[in-house]
């Protein structure tokens, strides 16, 4: 059984204004997959453990936000225990093998928006701090549970110049934990960019096109695994 648990206080005014502070406890538990305990210990690409223990987490988390006509902000500060929590590591440059890990985390985010006419600006900072405890001094580094990004921040442009069109670029900048396994840089700027086209005749029907990552960035998202590759893409959506 795994406890939820949040309580907020909110006040809205006669023009549509709120604000509302919440506080919230979120425990979740679940046993670890068949490829971290069921599959071979001492051979592969992914190597499991067969003596992993249940996973169980849990997270306390305080936030506060702020609703106008044309702008609102939203934030929270939080700390979560991971305790037995499934990673997979890796000593020296060899394959990744399953391992429990205690992880202690804090954290807080801000996400701001605002309008102006025919414009929506959406920016946000996260930050987080990591403790980790693996009770096994042979690990060198983490695949997945370490791989973060301290710092991230992103920010956001829609530009709609009538009903037919919509333009939007995202982007997103994030300062990763360090890691053995990686080569390049810690650090990486990402930007979307998307148009999309939604014909009066068809209600429902959007068609879209975008080009993701334009720059020539080489930072990887799995620690000693390339990263990706620019890309372009286009498509139709119909919704009912």
């Amino acid at each position: 059984m795994s406890p939820i648990f949040d309580i907020t206080w909110q006040r809205t005014g006669s023009n549509g204004h709120s604000d509302s502070i919440y506080l919230s406890y979120a425990e979740t538990s679940q046993l670890p997959g068949y490829g971290a305990i069921g599959g071979s210990e001492g051979s592969g690409l992914f190597r499991s453990n067969h003596d992993l223990d249940r996973e169980t987490t849990q997270n306390l988390e305080f936030g506060y936000a702020i609703d106008r006509t044309v702008w609102s902000i939203d934030s929270a500060i939080f700390y979560r225990w991971d305790d037995d929590l499934v990673d997979w590591t890796f000593t020296g440059a060899g394959a990744r093998a399953a391992e429990n890990v205690d992880i202690e985390t804090f954290g807080f985010e801000i996400i701001a928006t605002r309008q102006w006419k025919k414009f929506e600006g959406i920016a946000s900072y996260t930050y987080r701090h990591k403790d980790e405890d693996y009770g096994n001094p042979a690990v060198d580094g983490s695949f997945y549970a370490l791989n973060f990004p301290e710092h991230r921040a992103t920010l956001g442009v829609i530009w709609s110049p009538n009903e037919l069109f919509e333009i939007r670029i995202d982007n997103e900048w994030r300062d990763q934990e360090e890691n053995p396994l990686r080569d390049g840089p810690d650090d990486a700027f990402f930007t979307y960019i998307g148009i999309s086209y939604f014909p009066a005749q068809i209600d429902g029907l959007e068609c879209f096109a975008a080009y993701d990552k334009p720059w020539d960035d080489d930072f990887q998202d799995v620690p000693g695994t390339p990263g990706r590759s620019d890309q372009a893409s286009c498509g139709v959506t119909y919704r009912w």
